[in-house]
């Protein structure tokens, strides 16, 4: 385990070798941020905790970024629950399971990049952080309850159809709002029909309307797979919105696993109509 400084973040690379998560101390800043009446936790500092839980806080709470180094292959549970600071988290792919609570309440997480052979998301494993796109690898085989609930900003969450979802893995979300399911008066914050908004998520680029929804949203899109599409379908396809808004387009500008881009798949679509390309 070490931290140095990476594009300007303080970057721990976590190698499994320590266990990050100390119950006593996260119980002791818990109890002060919710039951002393402190409810800002930039002012911790001035929070009447020991010096012990102090120095424990001031380690997590200096993490901004999180690489998980090559042959770990799971994070156990709570590892960085309330690391408020972690703006980034790239996953060696080694990774196969990710613990329930491992990044609960990681409030600037804005972008991860997930591993290739991930199996398992655990409960609650990435709640309450700051998301706005999941792109999910397709050997992943469960998504447990509320895993992704509380990211008030998801819009875009490619999910392969053969995984099994838990309840309300999107409670909370813009996209729950964006769904055709009821939703309750607050945004994605849905009771019922939770097997048809899992149906609905696995589903909803499933129309032959939106077959360049599909292949754009896909874990890593492929030329091969686009450009047909687009010959028969033309360019106006990008304007397609399926049933949550999103054009294709922003599948791919969003998908950390693509080096395509619209720019490029509409330049060798034009060189072709000209022909110019083969």
């Amino acid at each position: 385990m070490r931290v140095a400084t990476i594009d300007g973040l303080v970057t721990l690379f976590y190698d499994g070798s320590k266990e990050l998560f100390n119950e006593t101390f996260d119980e002791e800043f818990w109890w002060h941020y919710c039951g002393d009446g402190m409810h800002n936790e930039h002012d911790w500092e001035d929070w009447n905790l020991s010096n012990e839980c102090k120095n424990y806080w001031r380690e997590r709470l200096s993490w901004q970024q999180v690489i998980i180094v090559d042959g770990v292959t799971e994070i156990p549970e709570k590892t960085f629950t309330r690391c408020f600071k972690i703006k980034r988290v790239i996953f060696a792919n080694t990774v196969v399971r990710i613990g329930r609570y491992a990044f609960l309440s990681c409030k600037c997480l804005i972008f991860v990049k997930w591993p290739i052979n991930l199996e398992y998301i655990g409960l609650k494993a990435l709640s309450q952080c700051y998301l706005s796109s999941i792109f999910i690898p397709p050997t992943c085989r469960e998504i447990c309850d509320y895993a992704f609930e509380g990211n008030n900003n998801l819009s875009v969450l490619h999910v392969p159809r053969e995984t099994e979802l838990g309840e309300k893995i999107i409670f909370g979300t813009a996209l729950a709002e964006a769904s055709p399911i009821e939703t309750q008066h607050h945004v994605g914050w849905y009771d019922e029909g939770n097997d048809d908004m899992n149906q609905w998520l696995k589903n909803m680029n499933n129309d032959d309307q939106f077959a360049l929804h599909r292949a754009c949203s896909s874990f890593q899109p492929m030329k091969e797979v686009i450009y047909p599409i687009i010959l028969q379908k033309g360019l106006k396809a990008f304007k397609e919105k399926n049933s949550a808004g999103i054009i294709p387009s922003k599948y791919l500008q969003e998908n950390s696993y693509t080096d395509l881009t619209e720019k490029e798949i509409i330049h060798d679509y034009l060189m072709k109509m000209m022909g110019e390309v083969e």
